[in-house]
């Protein structure tokens, strides 16, 4: 057998969710298979058997596939599958000056809550969801009119509530 060049599946995943690891290259040997671990090189559990396994991890965890047989076992490669946290809510969101006039500007900021991997801080006005203004922890607004401001936090694993700040 010759050991397998890489490991191929999608290395990000929600909580909860699951992904396919494909072997991807090397070859198998007379009575030879493909095994799967986690956590170590031929240590621990054998998680699975063959050229593709589905896993679905609670933790960000490192899987290694070998070619074992009768006459040889070859070296592993491996792939670390990460769990991304969600996101939780913002509790405020403020502004730098919350009655301005007209041509000034206002810094808004959001507090509070975690961002989940992937994930970023989206304002909107209008309504929570409404019409896209700018995005991060913080951003300038130049309104022409009282404004509600609307922030939430976006990304692969989930979209959190809003909160909001108005502008004068």
């Amino acid at each position: 057998s010759t050991a397998a060049t890489n490991v191929a599946g999608n290395t990000s995943i929600c909580p909860g969710g699951s992904t396919t690891l494909s072997v991807v290259g090397g070859s198998l040997g007379s009575g030879s298979a493909w095994t799967w671990y986690a956590d170590g090189c031929g240590q621990g559990s054998v998680v699975g058997t063959g050229n593709s396994i589905t896993v679905s991890p609670t933790a960000t965890t490192t899987y290694y596939v070998r070619a074992e047989g009768g006459c040889n076992t070859t070296a592993c490669s491996s792939v670390t599958v990460t769990v991304n946290n969600l996101s939780t809510d913002p509790t405020t969101a403020s502004a730098s000056s919350t009655s301005i006039c007209s041509g000034e500007s206002s810094v808004l900021s959001v507090s509070g809550g975690t961002l989940g991997g992937g994930s970023q801080y989206f304002w909107y006005n209008g309504s929570c969801g409404g019409v896209l203004v700018g995005s991060g922890t913080s951003i300038t607004v130049n309104p022409l009119s009282t404004t509600t401001y609307y922030v939430r936090a976006e990304g692969p694993c989930n979209t959190t509530n809003c909160v909001q700040v108005t502008v004068n």
